[in-house]
This record gives C-alpha cells, structure tokens and sequence, in this order.
C-alpha cells in the first residue's frame, strides 16, 4: 500500500512538474544606498531587501532567463561594490542579461565599464537583443550622456534595424524593449527620460509586435499605458524608495495606483502562456518574511 503511494505521488508530482509555465524574471536598481543619497530619501534596510529579493530569484523554478534592468550595484568602479551581485551570480543556474544603468559608469567610465566588462565578458555592446521561446528581448543603453554622438547613431540604427527585423520573424511572436532609464515616472526623485521618449519610444510604438516597454531608475513600481502599449517601471529592487506625485499632481496617468505615494520592494515574473504574457509583480513584505503578487499585467500576442 505504501508502495503504491509513493508511487501515485511520484507520477503527481512528474506531471506537475511538466505543467510549470516557464517564465523571465526582471529586476532593476539593487544597488546599495549611498550616504549622500540618505540625505533625501530613507533608508528601509535597503541592502537586506536587495538580498531577499535575489534570494528569491535563485529559487525561481521556472525562470529561463533573467534580466537586470541596471544600477546592479551603486559605484561601479570599485570591486567591493560588487560582493552583493557576485555571490547572487554564482548561484544562478540561467542565462543572465545585463542593462547598463547610471551607477554602473560611477565614478569614473573607463575602469567603471572595467569592472562591467570582466562580470559579462559576453555583452560586447551594452545594447543587444536575445530571444527567449518566439519573444524578443532588446536591451538598450540609455545613458546618452555617457555616449559619444557616433555611438548614439550606431545604437539609433541598430534599434531600428532589430524592431524591423524582429517584426517581419515569423518565429517572433512579440518584442519586449528594456532600458534602465524610463521615459515615463511620476517620481519627485528623477525626471522622465524625454530622449528615451524621442529615441526608444517613438520606433517602439510604431511597430505591431511590440507589446511591453520595461524600465527602472525611478525606485517604484509604476504601470502606464501609452497607444496601446504596456510600459512598466519596476525599480524596486533594493535601491532607496523613490516617493512618486500621486492624484491630480501626476504627470501621467498610473494605472496601479494614483494614491500611493512610496510603494516597495519588489521584481517582476512574466509568465509565457499560449497567446499572452503574464507579468506579475512580487512585493517583499514588510518583514521580509516572502513576497506577495500585487499586481498582475496580461499581454496578448498580436496577430
């Protein structure tokens, strides 16, 4: 009887194994406070969540890729800045794609992208695209002022090149578009990207495949909808909360939430289902103690 058992659970348990829906996991600005940042913003034992919350992506069973949204780590320049990352890294058993952010080039570039380069010898630019089960990820660099004007024009005629191409594979089925700083926050913090606007959003639209735009820099969790498209700003991932303008002070429309001014904690699961991806955001609880979907997005491939 026993026997038979433990059986009945082992083919239970095969079979729901098979049924897992795969998934990408996204998070942004884990980056540890910096003292001159602690001046204006408050501390909520930031380094501890940025460990929790990679704790939590280690142990995602489903993910089949993950992909940071920039500001990993606050001085990118100095290896010791780095320890947190590293040792998330090393537990990780999928691919990782890295977007560039602002703290990355702190202090200084040249030994700042240094430091970047021998983590991800790979990412030989820092905008490139890889495709994961018929949906295309492409990652951009959206710190201009880091770029020369040669640089700006070759990643320009790139982007498009990609969005173009993505849209006539018959093997894509939709095109996800990241970069670390966004072009639409309601943050009293940082100020929305007009050139990611100009540069990133304005192609991004125009395109049929094109179904999400995510970004962070602005330490919240925000959701805007723009001609039709789902743009996401998910920069909780340890750095200094950001308090967002709420209500009739917003500069744009927040579907979450108009009345939360300092949200939390948090990274994003987006979920593969037959016609439609599923993002669902994961918020760290007060104590610390697991994560709660607070937020979920559908997104349905278009024909």
């Amino acid at each position: 009887m026993t026997k038979t058992i433990l059986v009945v659970l082992f083919v239970a348990c095969s079979v729901l194994a098979q049924q897992q829906v795969p998934s990408i996991i996204f998070v942004s600005d884990t980056q540890q406070p910096l003292w001159i940042e602690t001046l204006r913003l408050k501390e909520h034992d930031n380094e501890k969540a940025a460990r929790t919350i990679f704790k939590a992506i280690e142990q995602e069973s489903t993910a089949v890729g993950i992909f940071h949204l920039g500001d990993i780590t606050s001085m990118g320049m100095f290896d010791s800045y780095w320890h947190t990352f590293d040792e998330f890294r090393k537990n990780i058993r999928v691919p990782f794609y890295p977007v560039i952010g602002n703290h990355e080039y702190y202090l200084f570039k040249k030994p700042a992208l240094d430091q970047f380069q021998n983590r991800f010898p790979e990412v030989t630019t820092t905008w490139y695209s890889v495709v994961i089960k018929s949906v295309a990820i492409i990652i951009l660099n959206s710190n201009f002022s880091k770029l020369s004007d040669d640089e700006k024009t070759q990643q320009d005629r790139w982007y498009s090149a990609q969005l173009s191409d993505f849209e006539n594979d018959s093997t894509v089925r939709a095109v996800i578009v990241l970069s670390h700083h966004s072009p639409y926050t309601n943050s009293t913090i940082v100020d929305p990207s007009q050139e990611v606007q100009r540069r990133f959003v304005v192609p991004f639209v125009s395109y049929r495949k094109t179904i999400a735009f995510l970004s962070g820099h602005a330490h919240a969790y925000e959701h805007f909808q723009k001609a039709g498209k789902e743009f996401l700003v998910i920069g909780g991932g340890g750095g200094l909360l950001h308090t967002l303008l709420t209500e009739t002070q917003q500069r744009f429309h927040d579907v979450y939430s108009q009345t939360l001014s300092l949200r939390y904690f948090h990274f994003a699961e987006c979920s593969f289902r037959p016609n439609s991806l599923l993002f669902s955001i994961k918020k760290l609880r007060n104590d610390a103690t697991g994560f709660d979907v607070v937020d979920t997005v559908s997104v349905v491939y278009r024909k």
